[in-house]
């Protein structure tokens, strides 16, 4: 056992630790936190502790568990919820409350669970590694194979069906160097890729069911794609926002951040703050049809360039950043959380009844605490788009239905949430969600919405395929390291049982500013922006563990593992190192682009910006699959949107007018195709998810309309007078028909298309 010579933040030395090698865990303290040796010198041990290290000082026993940062890989690991070093959050919670006990560290997974293993070989059988013995119906969805450990092979001497806990032996094997158990579960070494026959190349797509990412900028599977995001962009209200309390005052949101800035948890990110409240904050929210007492613990404080403006035909107004959601009322009544970016004059938002006249935008800013219990839909008379930059807050309510009642007037706003497109629809079986260093309040959001999901494909929670890694930004810095390699470990794993596996990391940069601040505690000698010299090694090392492969096992199964990786660049800027390491690794990059949000273009891909580096290799897939034209309508549709983006530099310049006929053509078929088809609405049960079909023979109208304008233009035709026949408007509502429709539609849309315009043309 050894002893603490030195405590530097999260960065521990210790001297004479028994048996210590690189990459052990350690029990550092009294606590017994949880550690990792990542330096050793001598007799000397550096430790990085994935917890607090308050407390801790110099002579504190050191003791080695004499095994590398593993994690549990059984039946069980599906639907769970952990911290970065697979301690299951939902138990801890029960066991300690709302706070993490440090030293405390709960089984990964029920070990008293029985699971009903149903043997897939036979007594007398040779297996090699890979190879699955059995089967546990983990989830109704997930078939959960035990597969033999890389390293082992031999005769099956002994196997039985029957109830087994997750690391019970469930056969018995004879091997060369003796005889040996397999169990129902493994523990693997986080920082070691798991082996793999061979990796194939990239010639299969991930299909995402999203138009501008499948025919624009694909992504096969196995692959990997940076994302950028800049920080502070969160979903919230400027800080003259009004928030209703229960004891019946309002009070502007930035005065309850100031309120509880001194007595509360403060924690820090890059261009952001939020506070852990020392006392609840008793507000009121909506929920299931009725306004309700509530409270939240936590103040988020951030920065925004844009907000919006909305204001409503009774006088009740606030500013919003574009992604913040409010309340809408449809023409049924029922209510659907859309973006303030997506809203327009005439639509409706929920309020809250029964406020006094006075309280407007106008007004002193107080009002009393009335009978709450009703809402009404008022109407939108204006929404106007403000440019800052802003200080931007939000509360968390994530117990209440997420939101709460502020505003002048009482409006029912939304607090964080994000949505998981790519989860719900992307063609993978298994989904991991890696949370690495996210702010507390987006990732409790993340937690309690995502098991309210549902999967489009089996009508199952979308929790019986997904596993939830939550590190948040207010947690030891180093368990963010942890949180990456714990993630990718168990795609792996869910790979060697033949899956298609989504991991998505939000975001790797908060992981390396974990790297840069263990780096100085180290006091290493720093590379570019202070971060260490390793970094892009590190990068390179994460994303090269994705790939589609021949998996280990005598049966010659394919799985994939495909990285999406979100990096949150300093305001936006993707030329810093941690965004400029990853783009030389991953091979699709999705430029999201605020401008876009701003005028409501969503997803707000930018199509100049962003690249696939796969399109070659999905070439063949595409062309064999849907149609040999798919290339050729990409390649004309991408010339068409950069001739775009020249002509309207010119039309800038001498104004649109004084552009000939065919400059407006191109003008006019650039807007189809960014408006018809780029656009897609997360929120609309048919605009939501769009099949390659359906992708095809949009685009393929759009660009039958271009040929026809083209031979109209030529004729003498105007293109004003094109855009006021009928096809237009059919045109602009593919994108609105179902699966089963869209060959019909498209049959006759070309009819009309080729009647009106062709016919319009051979009249002049």
């Amino acid at each position: 056992m050894g002893k603490i010579l030195r405590v530097a933040g999260p960065v521990v030395i210790g001297e004479d630790v028994e048996g210590a090698k690189m990459y052990d865990v350690v029990r550092v303290g009294e606590m017994g936190l949880v550690g990792e040796i990542i330096r050793m010198e001598g007799g000397k041990s550096t430790i990085q502790v994935y917890e607090d290290t308050s407390g801790i000082k110099p002579g504190d026993k050191v003791e080695s568990t004499l095994r590398p940062l593993s994690v549990l890989l059984a039946p069980g690991v599906l639907k769970s919820i952990y911290d970065g070093i697979q301690r299951p959050l939902d138990v801890i919670r029960a066991q300690t409350g709302d706070f993490i006990k440090r030293g405390l560290y709960p089984d990964p997974v029920d070990l008293k669970k029985k699971w009903k293993f149903v043997p897939s070989v036979r007594k007398g059988e040779r297996v090699t590694a890979g190879d699955v013995i059995g089967t546990v119906q983990e989830t109704s969805i997930i078939e959960h194979r035990v597969m033999v450990p890389p390293g082992m092979e031999g005769v099956i001497t002994d196997i039985s069906e029957g109830e087994f806990g997750p690391v019970e032996t469930v056969a018995h094997l004879s091997t060369k160097s003796g005889p040996r158990e397999v169990s129902m579960g493994q523990y693997w070494p986080v920082r070691s890729p798991r082996p793999v026959v061979r990796k194939l190349p990239p010639e299969i797509p991930l299909i995402t069911g999203q138009r501008v990412i499948d025919t624009f900028f694909p992504v096969a599977k196995g692959g990997t794609v940076a994302v950028p995001g800049p920080f502070g962009s969160g979903k919230c209200v400027t800080g003259d926002t009004p928030v209703l309390l229960r004891d019946g005052s309002v009070v502007r949101i930035e005065e309850l951040y100031e309120r509880n800035k001194e007595r509360g948890k403060r924690t820090f990110g890059t261009g952001e703050e939020y506070i852990e409240t020392s006392k609840p904050i008793e507000l009121f929210s909506y929920k299931d049809g009725e306004i309700v007492e509530s409270k939240s613990n936590l103040v988020y404080k951030g920065r925004s360039d844009t907000v919006i403006k909305v204001k409503t035909s009774t006088g009740r107004e606030v500013r919003v950043t574009p992604v913040h959601k409010l309340f809408k009322v449809g023409e049924s009544g029922k209510i659907s959380e859309t973006m303030s970016s997506q809203l327009t004059k005439g639509d409706k938002i929920l309020c809250a009844k029964n406020v006094p006249e006075s309280y407007t935008a106008a007004s002193s800013g107080l009002m009393l605490a009335q009978k709450m219990n009703e809402v009404f839909s008022d109407e939108i008379t204006e929404t106007e788009v403000q440019y800052g930059p802003f200080d931007v807050f939000d509360l968390s309510v994530p117990d209440y239905g997420r939101n709460f009642i502020g505003g002048y007037g009482g409006i029912v706003l939304h607090n964080t949430v994000v949505q998981h497109q790519l989860a719900k629809w992307a063609d993978s079986e298994v989904v991991i969600y890696v949370g690495c260093g996210e702010r507390g309040n987006e990732m409790t959001e993340i937690l309690t919405t995502f098991p309210e999901l549902t999967d489009p494909k089996t009508g199952k929670p979308l929790m019986e395929r997904t596993i939830l890694i939550a590190n948040t930004s207010n947690m030891p810095v180093a368990a963010r390291e942890a949180s990456i390699y714990t993630g990718v470990t168990m795609a792996e794993y869910f790979r060697d049982m033949g899956y298609n596996v989504a991991l998505m990391a939000d975001s790797t940069s908060r992981w390396a500013e974990a790297l840069r601040e263990i780096s100085g505690r180290l006091e290493e000698m720093p590379g570019e922006e202070g971060y260490p010299a390793y970094l892009g090694r590190r990068v390179a090392e994460f994303y090269e563990r994705a790939g589609n492969s021949v998996v280990l096992g005598q049966k010659g199964r394919t799985g994939s593992v495909t990285i999406i990786g979100a990096v949150s660049p300093p305001g936006g800027d993707i030329s810093e190192p941690v965004s400029q390491n990853t783009l030389r690794v991953t091979r699709v990059f999705w430029g999201l682009d605020a401008s876009l949000a701003q005028r409501r273009h969503f997803p707000s891909v930018n199509w100049l910006t962003s690249y696939s580096l796969y399109s070659e290799d999905l070439r063949k897939w595409f062309e064999k699959n849907v149609s040999q034209e798919w290339h050729a309508q990409y390649l004309r549709s991408m010339e068409i949107l950069q001739e775009e983006s020249e002509l309207q530099e010119v039309a800038q310049l001498v104004g649109y007018d004084a552009l000939p006929e065919n400059e407006k053509e191109v003008l006019d078929v650039a807007r189809a195709i960014r408006e018809y088809f780029l656009q897609q609405s997360a929120f609309d049960d048919v605009d939501t998810y769009c099949s390659l079909k359906k992708q095809f023979l949009i685009l393929k109208s759009i660009l039958q309309m271009d040929q026809l304008e083209k031979y109209a233009v030529s004729k003498g035709a105007a293109v004003s007078d094109l855009n006021s026949l009928s096809y237009r408007e059919k045109l602009s509502r593919f994108k609105e028909v179902k699966e089963g429709e869209v060959e019909q539609y498209f049959t006759s849309l070309s009819k009309l298309m080729e009647d009106e315009i062709k016919g319009r043309a051979d009249k002049i």
